[in-house]
């Protein structure tokens, strides 16, 4: 049985795609750690560097959500955790919202929906990204059985 090039590298961009969306999500993680510990700048340096980093938090942001809905097209075409990269997307959707918010009314708890976002986005990611490798794998041979040629 023999498949086309196209449908062998569909698990290979999902992951791909899944994997990139990890590495978006630990940056802007860390951007806002560190937008955190520098909190309300006392000086002019500070204040320069306190609006860098939020800027860049807000690019990541809109980032991440570019990245959904590249990795939802993908699970779609590669018909693999497309549920997952559905309910991402939502998730990372809303989480962009309750950074807006947390901007806006300076609310501890929309900062808080927004580190929870961040844990159940990564979580589904992984999840694709699991789902993707075992994909590409191919079907599993049990133990103790030859496979056949």
């Amino acid at each position: 049985m023999s498949t086309s090039p196209d449908a062998v590298t569909l698990p290979e961009k999902l992951r791909s795609r899944s994997r990139e969306a990890l590495f978006a999500l630990a940056f802007q993680f860390l951007l806002g750690m560190a937008a955190n510990l520098i909190g309300e700048p006392d000086s002019s340096v500070a204040a320069v560097v306190g609006t860098i980093v939020i800027s860049l938090h807000i690019l990541v942001g809109i980032g991440i959500i570019v990245v959904a809905v590249r990795v939802l097209r993908n699970a779609r075409e590669a018909v693999l955790g497309q549920r997952e990269a559905l309910w991402a997307l939502v998730i990372m959707a809303v989480t962009f919202l309750a950074g807006v918010g947390t901007m806006i009314m300076g609310s501890e708890w929309l900062s808080y929906l927004m580190s929870a976002g961040f844990l159940a986005g990564a979580a589904l990611y992984v999840r694709i990204y699991v789902v993707s490798i075992r994909a590409a794998m191919g079907p599993a041979v049990p133990s103790g059985v030859a496979p056949q040629s």
